[in-house]
């Protein structure tokens, strides 16, 4: 490098390169250059400083990147954002977290995917298919622990996707809702197997060491880079909106988690058991909604009702 480039800052370099750029001190967007703010809709890299960083993010790809931006994690990943007029498009994202005079400081490059929805290039496909690959080996792998329930996870996913374009949710959410619940029992690897295969009523002990799983779960996934909430969806697929769930407690799941949360009921009811007949498909719907309507969101129990009905 020449000594005249090695005198020039990095932040007038980053004005001028091809990939967007943008810094923000962890909440709000402090410098950009102009090929983000072409990349986004903004007039001028001026007018996207103060705003938050989430202005860029789909709703539905939110919670990974703000969980990344609090841990101070670097890293290449993937991300659905959004421009100024709503629409979407797929980013590689490559983040840096640097900490100077100025205080904290996270780098932010993005360059867009080789089409508009990020999908169909060479490159995303065989990451698609790795992905999916590795989803069928997690679930796989507590089905064979978990014999009594085999193909459990696959049918919710069925019935939560179905339930979720019912309710006219984004094709992201429904990806989303779907991958969480091919492999939402996850968590259970740490039960023992003996528990599991119990072909009677589980005890209060046993079902608590049960209820461990969707925090198991959320510990074991959280690491990997869905686009969208996977693992917040495994963590509260056993809440409910009055309060009454585990792990937290928490009455405000997210949507993906209520939706997971109806399929997951409605096919265990309808589901035989080594202790009991599963009940047919009206009949475990009428059962949801005279005793779980305050349990489960009304609004995705009605999405359940109107998949059913078509």
């Amino acid at each position: 490098m020449s000594k005249r480039f090695a005198d020039v800052d990095a932040d007038d370099i980053a004005k001028v390169i091809f990939e967007g750029v943008i810094v923000h001190d962890g909440q709000h967007i402090t410098d950009a250059n102009v090929t983000a703010a072409r990349m986004f809709g903004f007039d001028d890299p001026a007018s996207m400083i103060g705003h938050p960083y989430q202005v860029l993010l789909c709703k539905d790809g939110c919670t990974a990147t703000e969980s990344r931006v609090k841990q101070r994690r670097d890293g290449n990943y993937t991300a659905l954002c959004r421009r100024t007029d709503d629409s979407e498009f797929m980013v590689e994202v490559n983040a840096v977290e640097t900490e100077g005079r100025a205080g904290r400081r996270r780098l932010v490059a993005f360059r867009q995917t080789s089409d508009e929805e990020g999908l169909g290039s060479d490159e995303t496909g065989r990451s698609s298919d790795a992905l999916s690959q590795t989803i069928k080996a997690l679930a796989s792998t507590i089905e064979q622990r978990d014999t009594f329930t085999a193909g459990h996870q696959s049918r919710v996913s069925a019935i939560a996707g179905a339930i979720a374009q019912q309710m006219n949710a984004t094709n992201m959410q429904v990806a989303t809702i779907r991958i969480a619940a091919n492999i939402h029992d996850i968590g259970k690897i740490s039960a023992p197997a003996a528990i599991l295969m119990k072909p009677t009523a589980l005890t209060k002990n046993e079902f608590n060491l049960v209820k461990e799983h969707p925090g198991t779960g959320y510990e074991i996934i959280e690491g990997i880079d869905f686009i969208g909430p996977v693992s917040q969806a495994i963590m509260q697929h056993h809440e409910r909106v009055d309060g009454s769930g585990y792990p937290t407690g928490t009455t405000e799941p997210i949507f993906e988690a209520r939706v997971l949360a109806v399929a997951d009921v409605f096919d265990a009811l309808t589901s035989a058991r080594p202790y009991r007949s599963g009940m047919p498909q009206e009949s475990a719907l009428q059962f949801m909604l005279r005793n779980e309507e305050d349990r489960l969101d009304p609004e995705v129990l009605h999405g359940l009702r109107s998949y059913l009905l078509n």
